[in-house]
């Protein structure tokens, strides 16, 4: 990567960038919370503060990102992040844990004002007798776990991490305006349809701000390796992510008909890399889509049946190039004043937008193996939890083992139902080889 201090004076948001930003406003006005993804990466030696200054203060790319600011300027113009020379580089925070456990929630509650502050930040933990944690937060309206994994990496280790770009050179779509608007309309009666209510939730509308609490699940790799040949018995064949989607659907369903009788399907978005396997560039500005999965009730008997479902649409979806549409509408929305956006996203469903969120991000947490001269035991995302439904799953694999991050809400599931749908989550994935 570039040291020489040769960035872009500012960056236009993309349509993912710009549809996340407007998540964040949802998710401020009805719980509290920012659109703001975590990870946290162990480290097996102590960190001293000043060795960790010293690291990030030789960094170009960490000086650079930590002084962008967003600018939305007028009605029907673009958002950017933009370069300020003048702004001062955000506090590194440190804590110190007496052992290793839960991050402390003060860490996990950083308020982001991305117009005024950095939307990059960097806490360290210190454990009492044992190593360091380093805790990354950043607003997902700048860039993508993968994005934020591979900019951490290169912090790290910059002398490891060379052609890796820093932004898209695409420009949007260049598809004339009409075609963009029709393929944008499409998108939007297949969104109205596959969202229609009534569909599964663990929402129980609350007024007051919540916190987020999150739950690890973490399996061993001899675990991982049984679970993902359950999964080939499954259906999922090489497609294991829809295994783990299955049994998260089917766990959801599980716990939720224990509170009321299950009458309607399950709606569950995806997010998408765009970028091809291997490829970790560009780093900044969110290179996903989204699948809309809409499963009916009937499918989620079982975890065999769901796979079996989830493929079908999943292939339907590709077939009829959902996905690249649903890019290309939310390009052609970028111009759209935020209030008429957000109304457009959560008026035709009383603001309900999923029954969870689900997220996989594969095995590139196995590419972290020393970080600032220390070898690497561990690497762990904490989502942004959207509420409502109030409840994210996050599946990750580290260096062979597959580990789960839960977030949720009080106002949807309490402690007794969070057992139920861990103990429901295992026995799924895991099946009759659980111990």
């Amino acid at each position: 990567m570039k040291q020489d201090g040769s960035f872009p004076s500012s960056i236009t948001l993309n349509g993912a960038d710009f549809f996340l930003l407007q998540f964040d406003r949802i998710m401020w006005k009805l719980s509290g919370q920012r659109n703001v993804c975590t990870f946290a990466v162990t480290l097996q030696e102590r960190l001293e503060y000043e060795d960790l200054e010293k690291h990030l203060s030789a960094n170009s790319a960490y000086q650079w990102v930590c002084r962008l600011r967003l600018q939305q300027g007028l009605p029907f113009t673009l958002a950017k992040w933009v370069f300020k020379a003048s702004q001062a580089l955000p506090k590194i925070e440190q804590y110190q844990l007496d052992e290793q456990g839960d991050l402390p929630e003060s860490l996990l509650k950083k308020p982001f004002n991305i117009e005024q502050q950095s939307a990059f930040k960097v806490s360290l933990v210190q454990v009492s007798g044992a190593g360091s944690q380093l805790i990354f937060s950043w607003h997902h309206a700048l860039m993508d776990a993968h994005g934020g994994e591979t900019f951490i990496r290169h912090l790290g280790s910059p002398e490891a991490m060379q052609g890796v770009e820093w932004v898209t050179s695409e420009q949007g779509s260049l598809l004339p305006l009409r075609e963009r608007a029709d393929i944008a309309l499409k998108m939007k009666e297949f969104l109205c349809d596959v969202s229609r209510l009534p569909f599964i939730s663990f929402t129980n509308k609350s007024k007051t701000k919540q916190a987020v609490h999150y739950r690890v699940l973490s399996f061993t790799q001899a675990q991982s390796e049984l679970i993902t040949e359950r999964a080939r018995k499954q259906g999922a064949g090489f497609l294991v992510s829809a295994f783990y989607l299955a049994a998260t659907a089917c766990a959801v369903a599980n716990v939720q008909s224990k509170k009321s009788p299950l009458d309607s399907d399950m709606l569950i978005p995806i997010p998408l890399d765009r970028r091809k396997r291997g490829v970790h560039s560009p780093i900044l500005g969110n290179q996903v889509t989204f699948l809309f999965y809409r499963v009916p009730l009937a499918a989620l008997a079982n975890v065999k049946t769901c796979v079996a479902e989830l493929i079908a649409q999943m292939k339907s979806l590709m077939r009829s190039e959902n996905p690249s549409h649903y890019l290309v509408m939310m390009d052609f929305l970028r111009r759209v004043p935020g209030w008429l956006y957000r109304m457009q996203l959560t008026s035709p469903t009383k603001g309900q937008m999923a029954s969870f969120y689900y997220s996989d991000t594969g095995d590139s947490l196995d590419l972290y193996e020393q970080l600032f001269g220390c070898a690497v035991t561990g690497a762990l995302h904490y989502p942004p939890n959207m509420y409502p439904p109030g409840v994210t799953f996050v599946f990750s694999r580290f260096h062979g083992a597959l580990q789960l991050t839960l977030g949720y809400m009080d106002s949807a599931l309490d402690q007794d139902e969070v057992e139920q749908l861990l103990a429901q989550l295992q026995f799924g994935l895991l099946g009759e080889t659980n111990e």
